[in-house]
């Protein structure tokens, strides 16, 4: 199995980060409509990796996942993180939420907070997130669909 680094995101990952997030959005099964009206929301937008703790997941040279942290919120806000489909199961997404973890305790917060998609509640809550609400998400084919709300301390428990 190939190895992998993780390292500061640059500008020139932009494009490739934006793949990994709706390749990997695509992965649960939404429909192709859902996808679209979600892409704006599934896209980075440039001036962010200056004021947001970015990273990048690569392995044999290619970015397979990313990570940004959104240090305007209070407590900072888990941005994106994503992980190429047939890269999932590899560590990627732990080791990047670990890096994000690392670099929001080091600026003083004790948590971050994680506007989960429904299908990522299992990782998040394997990672000591705790699930503080419910948000109404509905889609066509998923009317009673929610996001969940998630606080994940930045230390692990004692």
């Amino acid at each position: 199995m190939p190895t992998h680094r993780i390292r500061k995101a640059a500008p020139a990952d932009l494009a490739r980060m934006n793949q990994v997030a709706f390749r990997s959005k695509a992965h649960w099964v939404y429909t192709a409509r859902q996808l679209e009206a979600w892409r704006d929301d599934l896209t980075t937008p440039a001036d962010t990796l200056a004021s947001h703790p970015t990273f990048v997941a690569e392995m044999s040279g290619s970015v397979v996942g990313f990570v940004q942290l959104n240090p305007l919120a209070e407590p900072w806000r888990l941005e994106s993180l994503w992980v190429l489909p047939e890269c999932m199961g590899r560590g990627l997404g732990k080791a990047l939420l670990a890096r994000a973890l690392e670099i929001a305790r080091a600026a003083g917060q004790t948590d971050i907070a994680i506007d989960a998609d429904p299908n990522a509640l299992g990782f998040y809550l394997s990672r000591g997130a705790r699930r503080l609400a419910d948000i109404a998400a509905p889609i066509d084919d998923q009317p009673q669909r929610v996001r969940p709300q998630l606080l994940l301390a930045t230390l692990p428990p004692a």
